[in-house]
């Protein structure tokens, strides 16, 4: 069927509607959506979900002529693209404030490693201590707990209706021989503290060597590519640190611009060489702290090692020496210090010059 307003296509169900709205202004319904044609036979403007066509021709001479004037599709496009840019932007922006938040948390840990400390030991309070329970006469706290648990176990009502209130202490009775191993370690656990601590405040040098090995506290240091070395002498530790590894300090700055971009430009000489200076000085301050935390040490004797700065010569030598007297050192607070001037204050060997760094210098002899 077909009229002269309208097509109807049964193969793929093509439609097509043409209402005359006034003068020279139609509505065209179709499968694809709806428009507006505006214009007589010379002349005609479409507007549709696809966009604005101007067509024009000069009737029974075949010419004609027709452009696109606007596309919904290359807006929505154009409209995605913008989109897809800005969150592109503020992806970057946000990688960029990562990495410089990420810079300067790593600045920071450099400089407060000597904040970073095991707690103090109270190994007179240790070797004193009484058993935690009479492992032949008492039950752990770990049986007791359990037991506890089985008698203030409440029943459901099915558990009621299905005789299953037995069945269920039992079934958390069950562990008891796991809980009593528990026990058993707990009570072991004290023991060897105990035995421990003894031993320790008898200064006996071995069990110094296992306190040490057992809290590792040197490990954040050592990480960082630096080496500890220790001995005692007497009730001094004696001490040398091995930088070894100058590259942990940054010698660029990353920052982020008025825009939020990343930027990275070349840390200034002075400036990297009283971080390095606070680095080094932070480490000893540490490996001090450690020391009169852990042990019942009376003195501790730093000797930093590393190479010189100059070009010309890759020497190896001692840059910092510092005598720590335990009376004097634990009474400092430790709080937002500057390390090179706290170490200032105790005897030492410790030349720096702002646009040199480190030079070497005798180790102490006291």
């Amino acid at each position: 069927m077909q009229t002269v307003s309208g097509v109807m296509a049964i193969m793929g169900f093509r439609f097509r509607k043409s209402i005359k709205l006034a003068p020279g202004v139609r509505l065209n319904v179709g499968k694809k959506g709806v428009g507006v044609s505006v214009g007589g036979k010379g002349a005609r403007i479409s507007s549709s979900s696809r966009g604005t066509t101007f067509s024009a021709g000069i009737p029974g001479s075949g010419l004609s002529y027709q452009k696109q004037l606007t596309s919904r599709s290359k807006t929505s496009r154009t409209n995605y693209q913008k989109i897809l840019k800005e969150q592109q932007k503020l992806q970057e922006q946000e990688k960029a404030k990562e990495i410089v938040g990420m810079y300067e948390t790593l600045i920071q840990s450099l400089t407060n490693l000597h904040e970073r400390v095991s707690s103090p030991i109270n190994w007179h309070e240790i070797a004193s201590s009484n058993p935690p329970f009479d492992i032949h006469s008492e039950e752990g706290p770990t049986v007791k707990a359990l037991k506890q648990k089985a008698d203030q176990f409440s029943p459901s009502w099915r558990d009621k209706l299905f005789n299953r209130v037995e069945a269920r202490k039992k079934a958390i009775l069950a562990d008891i021989e796991l809980a009593k191993l528990e026990d058993e370690k707990i009570y072991k656990t004290w023991e060897n503290d105990k035995r421990l601590a003894e031993k320790v405040l008898e200064h006996q040098k071995d069990a110094w060597q296992a306190v040490i090995t057992k809290y590792a506290p040197f490990e954040e240091i050592e990480e960082l590519g630096s080496k500890v070395r220790f001995e005692f002498e007497g009730l001094r530790a004696v001490v040398k640190l091995d930088i070894l590894n100058r590259t942990v300090v940054p010698v660029n700055v990353l920052s982020l611009t008025k825009t939020g971009k990343l930027s990275e430009r070349k840390m200034a000489k002075g400036k990297y060489l009283q971080l390095y200076q606070d680095y080094v000085c932070s480490c000893t301050l540490k490996i001090a702290r450690e020391f009169f935390h852990l042990l019942p040490v009376d003195e501790v004797l730093i000797h930093v090692y590393d190479e010189s700065l100059s070009e010309e010569s890759k020497t190896y030598g001692c840059i910092l020496s510092v005598f720590f007297p335990g009376n004097e050192f634990r009474h400092l607070d430790f709080t937002d210090i500057d390390c090179s001037e706290t170490i200032e204050k105790f005897p030492h060997h410790m030349r720096f010059l702002k646009t040199k760094g480190f030079q070497f210098v005798e180790e102490l002899n006291v």
